[in-house]
């Protein structure tokens, strides 16, 4: 967090704290008078550069620079004048000032490890960027698949025999598609799950399922079994690609929360 956003918080505590007591006196951050904010940022950079300081070392830090800059002891705090009540070694102060000194460090160690509203906005809109990019998958082509795979294709022939003119996948993430009575031959473990369903597909005869040439294989292909398996295969593991990252960028987020709350 920003040293400036660290200061302002330790000041309202102050003040709030001090208004617990009965001293109202203390201005709001924005009323503040320049010395007044410029001494609260002072406290601030001294706890960043030296995190193992004591509330005893922050006050005798605080003294220092009131002294260099003309401050001594007052019985009420006149800035005029230039005077102050806890102008005085720490030993000396009243209970409820060196509380104030606590706080004041507890604030700045708590405080400094949680990122700026604006560092958030910048970082969520890189996760934003990131969301979009794998809502667009690479676009899978059959002139992305290997000849040899689209060749052949040792396995089980399997027809369609459902009623509808045309059977597509949209429950195994095969990529296969069927027309009337058509058949495929198709890898063993493919042709189990298919098979299963008993009103829509059967084992075929061999003599049923056209051979592509290898040497003729594109998007046009006699057979275009095998590519149509590729393409399934690729969009899958383009699914669970996606959903990894979405999974990670999830717990990122999540950790930002709780980091945050």
């Amino acid at each position: 967090m920003q040293r400036e956003t660290i200061a302002r918080v330790a000041h309202e505590i102050n003040r709030a704290y001090f208004a617990s007591l009965g001293d109202a006196s203390q201005p709001a951050w924005e009323e503040a008078p320049e010395w007044q904010r410029a001494s609260a940022l002072a406290g601030v950079d001294m706890h960043l550069a030296n995190p193992d300081a004591t509330p005893e070392q922050s006050h005798e830090s605080w003294l220092a620079q009131k002294v260099a800059d003309g401050w001594t002891y007052g019985p009420v705090k006149d800035a005029e004048k230039k005077q102050h009540p806890c102008c005085v070694p720490y030993a000396d102060l009243p209970a409820e000032q060196k509380a104030k000194d606590y706080l004041f460090r507890g604030v700045v160690h708590e405080l400094k490890d949680i990122p700026d509203a604006e560092a958030l906005l910048v970082e969520n809109e890189g996760l934003k960027k990131k969301l979009e990019g794998l809502s667009r998958p690479a676009p899978i082509t059959a002139h992305s698949v290997s000849v040899t795979a689209a060749a052949s294709i040792d396995g089980t022939p399997v027809q369609y025999i459902g009623r509808r003119s045309e059977w597509r996948d949209h429950l195994y993430g095969t990529g296969l598609n069927f027309a009337a009575n058509q058949a495929r031959n198709l890898p063993e473990a493919t042709a189990k799950v298919l098979l299963r369903h008993a009103d829509l597909f059967k084992v075929a005869d061999g003599a049923d399922v056209p051979v592509p040439d290898a040497s003729t294989v594109t998007a046009e292909a006699q057979d275009d079994t095998a590519v149509l398996l590729e393409q399934g295969k690729q969009a899958e593991e383009q699914q669970q690609d996606q959903l990894t990252k979405l999974l990670d960028l999830k717990q990122t987020v999540s950790l930002m929360d709780k980091e945050i709350g």
